[in-house]
């Protein structure tokens, strides 16, 4: 996980602001990540870290998809000493999502997509969590009981209502989770309802929904920037300049469908169908402002 000082955000724009702290948050004095060298040579080095107030065992953070679908995965992901996870998109009604299958394909860089090419990512038409909210906020619950000193986010996207917005947030800050991720990021999600990257790709939209956000929620809240933009740093500073401590980048590219030269079927298919998908690449990039 990178860091960004709040000038660097900002640099070569004549736009000026400060970011709004929610009131009783307590954060770092210093700007930017600590990194903490044990001063024995023999010892392994300290790699905790403090980001917006939240001591981390060291820098190493899940991002917010199959690996932090339910309580097992992330349990082993804490297990297996990550520091923090941020858990699977959640929304109120997981009745409206529904995940078919397949939904991943492979990415090579062989010629044509080979099947003897390298896998160098995988495409994918994954919706947010489709099971029940209820559920995910009980295991959010053991989590934080088993796993006290790990940093849990909830990852959260709603529709364009605030009163879902607010329920939401109470929901899962009752849990006990350290942080929230808001994902205008998602670019499957649901954009005639205004979800995910639809909301992202809107700067007066996501002006406004920051907005809702950052006066009910009590934790640090880091907005989830979607790469499918011209200019990222655009809603990068609406996020910002609306109250959120952070933002974190990036969640899937649009890319144009494969296909099995062999059936001409487009990969993932899903009897016989698709539609234009994402890829996911070998990295990720993890942005906070501190």
């Amino acid at each position: 996980m990178a860091s960004l000082n709040l000038n660097q955000i900002i640099s070569n724009s004549n736009t000026s602001f400060a970011v709004n702290r929610r009131p009783g948050l307590r954060l770092p004095s210093r700007i930017g990540l600590r990194v903490l060298a044990s001063a024995s040579a023999s010892a392994e080095p300290d790699l905790s870290i403090t980001v917006n107030g939240l001591q981390m065992p060291n820098p190493f953070v899940i991002g917010s998809g199959p690996p932090g679908t339910n309580y097992t995965v992330m349990k082993r992901a804490f297990d297996e000493g990550w520091g923090a996870v941020v858990a699977k998109t959640v929304s109120l009604d997981a009745a409206k999502v529904i995940n078919v299958t397949p939904r991943y394909a492979r990415l090579r860089a062989g010629a044509n997509g080979s099947a003897k090419g390298q896998i160098i990512g995988w495409e994918n038409i994954e919706l947010i969590s489709d099971r029940p909210l209820e559920t995910m906020l009980k295991e959010f619950k053991q989590l934080k009981a088993l796993y006290p000193d790990r940093i849990l986010i909830a990852s959260i996207m709603e529709e364009y209502n605030k009163a879902a917005w607010e329920e939401l947030i109470d929901r899962v800050e009752e849990t006990g989770i350290d942080a929230i991720e808001v994902n205008f990021s998602c670019p499957h999600g649901m954009p005639e309802r205004k979800m995910g990257a639809a909301v992202g790709q809107d700067c007066r939209l996501l002006e406004e929904v920051c907005g809702w956000i950052n006066a009910k929620a009590t934790v640090p809240v880091w907005a989830k920037m979607t790469p499918n933009i011209t200019d990222i740093t655009e809603p990068a500073r609406v996020a910002l300049r609306s109250g959120s401590e952070g933002v974190s980048a990036i969640n899937t590219i649009m890319s144009v469908m494969g296909i099995d030269l062999k059936t001409l079927r487009p990969e993932p298919c899903v009897e016989g169908f698709a539609f234009s998908d994402s890829v996911i690449c070998e990295f990720s990039i993890g942005l906070a402002l501190i």
